[in-house]
């Protein structure tokens, strides 16, 4: 019997240690799509030698980040498959992975493959020469190092954005504990690709607007793995995607849509596409290209991509217009998920819907690149993307960091320039040469650091794409953060000299609710510095809270959640209002920061991580309506006596018109109607329009709520506002 309970109990311990018990996993059955999907042996060794035979494997799912699965490592690890497949001599047979954080080493029956750095692109290894029909041996090394103390964190070289280094990833910017909870792993998919004689590799597909928005080309660059047999030829299709084309063209040889390729690298042309618009200027017309290798009738292999035929301009002054129309860029921050593989389809779309839903129509994906699956259905759904490269703040100026990031934003460019919903690529947020509060920060602060580098990058980028813009850096300049980390909230009121706006917002606490999901405890307000350094290590900034903000803290923490939650709120609504009527004079975008919170954590999200939405978010909701009655105010507070004066704006950023539309203002007190007035006015398309001051009669202490609503010839209601704002006594 003691023998049996010490069994159990050495099995017990090995369990939780993660050592697998069980004998090798039998030989891995590959999908019809040759996913490798599945159980593989896991390593954390923290060892970049190769794994010794009596090495104690795990188990881990792939995709999928480490972290997510209960390693809490960084550094080296190892994966290994075991999987059968069918190859001959003339079968070309390639390993794709489509996403490895960080460093990846790879080997296929003891022959080593290759190695990639990176850890959003989709890269591959040519197996023809190792694969054997039967059992294969798959090893992959990962590495997800720490960045050294020495570097981090204006010095860094990893090229992981927000990742490795951000105010609201785990542990913050700026506390030691900034690098925990480590996204390393292999979280995108692994497939094995086999075909016949030839495999095409695709590099690049563009589709560029040559004569107004009736001609078109679609650049083609692609590699050949093996030989192209003789007579085989390289033919294009491009058909439409779920809608019929009929009409496009006065005869089907005018509008070719098929033809054959001469080069691997070539331009097609397309005549008299229909176009791609965003959400509410049109529909999302998309295409499907597919190349194909073919012999006597006989597909030797193919790929494809979803393309689509837009415009995308932007002027001098920073006015964006898409097919020739002018359009206001109303957008949030975002990003998805600390650990990219925790996103699925359907997180993505939810998250989209989120935003479609406040009227946002452009969304900036911050300082990271994410998931191939949100950009495809920000194609489908009309949603814009500011795309970010992942450059946050300060690091190496050394040759080799920079031609490894000329490297990786080729990658980036290469790999999601198809896309028709990337509008812009930005390459560096806030870097050193741009961020002089950065002298306060640190010691060894250089005013000219990666200056030369951002140089590089931009020049690589527009030698690759002049399709859309492309900014070097998102400036200081234009992320305002009013009332936050300078100035005060109400100073969103006065204008701007900036086009773009790339960051405005505040933090505000989740529920109670949440905030006990969180701390893993029933939440109290902090008393303690060791209290507060548990809310600092989810983000939660104090100083900038109670100290520049000046959110009463209140006696209970019912009370400053719904003080932060306010006061997030009044700023969000008073910034997206006021930039909005400050369209093209001069504002053509601007962010809110941010939409959701990337982890469990207490920031600047207006929806919670579980996506739970915050007052904020129904502030912008309201403020981003595409028609909106606009109130201009400044103050919250007045004097008795003081006069209330506000500004009365039509503001329509939709192509819709109302003839004779009614403005309606009602003002209350509590629950009695003091003052209402109505009159009529034409609302037209892309309209930015103050109509009148109008100065509330106002002369008892109290508080009060001025409405404002525009219906249409009818009385029905199209769009509402209110302002809240109190009259105190003189004394």
């Amino acid at each position: 019997m003691r023998r049996l309970v010490w069994v159990v109990m050495v099995a017990l311990f090995l369990l939780l240690q993660g050592c697998s018990l069980l004998p090798p996993p039998q030989p891995f059955a590959i999908s019809n799509t040759g996913s490798l999907a599945g159980m593989w042996e896991f390593l954390p060794s923290g060892l970049a030698d190769m794994p010794a035979d009596n090495a104690r494997w795990r188990r881990i799912q792939v995709p999928g980040n480490w972290y997510t699965q209960g390693h809490d490592h960084h550094g080296y690890a190892w994966y290994r498959l075991t999987f059968n497949a069918n190859t001959s001599a003339e079968t070309v047979s390639t390993l794709h992975f489509s996403g490895v954080d960080y460093f990846a080493d790879a080997w296929l029956n003891r022959q080593k493959l290759g190695a990639h750095e990176g850890y959003f692109q989709a890269f591959s290894f040519d197996v023809s020469q190792h694969l054997k029909t039967g059992e294969n041996t798959l090893l992959v090394r990962v590495n997800s190092p720490l960045e050294k103390p020495e570097n981090f964190s204006l010095h860094k070289r990893l090229i992981k954005g927000i990742f490795s280094h951000h105010d609201t990833r785990p542990g913050g910017a700026w506390s030691e504990r900034g690098q925990e909870q480590n996204t390393g792993g292999i979280w995108g998919e692994v497939r094995l690709q086999q075909s016949t004689s030839v495999q095409l590799v695709p590099q690049q597909v563009q589709a560029q607007a040559v004569k107004g928005l009736e001609e078109w080309q679609v650049k083609v660059e692609l590699g050949i793995l093996g030989k192209l047999p003789a007579g085989a030829q390289l033919q294009w299709s491009v058909d439409p995607v779920g809608f019929a084309e009929e009409g496009v063209c006065n005869t089907p040889l005018q509008c070719p849509r098929r033809g054959v390729l001469h080069t691997p690298s070539s331009n097609i042309p397309i005549s008299h596409p229909r176009l791609w618009q965003p959400k509410g200027y049109g529909e999302q017309h998309l295409y499907t290209l597919t190349v194909s290798a073919v012999q006597d009738g006989k597909v030797l292999d193919s790929f494809q991509r979803t393309i689509a035929f837009r415009k995308v301009e932007r002027s001098a002054q920073g006015i964006w217009k898409i097919n020739h129309q002018r359009i206001l860029l109303k957008g949030t921050n975002y990003i998805a998920n600390q650990w990219l593989s925790e996103m699925k389809v359907e997180d993505f779309r939810r998250d989209i819907k989120l935003m479609q839903d406040a009227h946002i129509n452009t969304v900036r994906v911050h300082a990271h690149v994410t998931a191939p699956d949100f950009y495809h259905l920000c194609d489908e759904m009309g949603l814009l993307v500011w795309q970010d490269f992942p450059l946050q703040w300060g690091y190496q100026d050394t040759p080799e960091f920079h031609q490894q990031a000329t490297l990786q934003v080729g990658d980036m460019i290469r790999q999601f320039g198809h896309h028709p919903s990337i509008i812009h690529w930005t390459l560096h947020n806030e870097p050193p040469w741009d961020a002089d509060w950065m002298k306060w920060k640190y010691k060894d602060y250089d005013p000219q650091q990666n200056k030369p580098l951002d140089d590089k990058l931009y020049k690589a980028a527009k030698t690759l794409d002049n399709t859309r813009p492309i900014s070097a850096v998102s400036s200081t300049k234009e992320h305002p953060w009013l009332g936050w980390y300078s100035g005060h909230w109400l100073d969103y009121a006065k204008p701007t000299k900036q086009s773009t706006i790339a960051e405005f917002g505040a933090q505000a606490l989740p529920d109670r609710f949440t905030l006990a999901t969180i701390l893993g405890a029933e939440p109290e307000l902090p008393t303690s510095k060791a209290d507060w350094k548990a809310w600092e290590y989810h983000n939660f900034q104090r100083k900038e809270t109670l100290e520049i903000a000046k959110v009463p803290q209140g006696k209970t923490l019912e009370q400053f959640i719904s003080n932060t939650q306010h006061y997030q709120a009044q700023l969000t609504q008073l910034a997206a209002e006021s930039y909005r009527r400050q369209a093209y004079q001069p504002v053509g975008a601007l962010f809110q920061f941010m939409l959701v919170e990337d982890w469990p954590s207490m920031n600047w999200g207006v929806v919670d991580f579980w996506r739970k939405p915050k007052p904020g978010y129904y502030a912008l909701q309201r403020a981003y309506q595409p028609v909106l009655p606009s109130l201009a105010w400044s103050k919250i507070d007045y004097a008795a006596g003081e006069p209330v004066s506000i500004g009365l704006w039509a503001l329509n950023d939709s192509l819709a018109s109302t003839p004779n539309a009614h403005y309606r203002l009602t003002l209350w007190r509590g629950k009695q109607k003091r003052d209402t007035q109505s009159w009529q006015f034409d609302l037209v398309p892309d309209m930015h329009r103050h109509l009148r001051d109008y100065t509330a009669p106002v002369s008892e202490p109290g508080d009060y709520r001025l409405e404002a609503e525009i219906t249409d010839t009818q009385g029905k209601v199209i769009s509402h506002n209110e302002y809240r704002f109190t009259v105190q006594s003189q004394q």
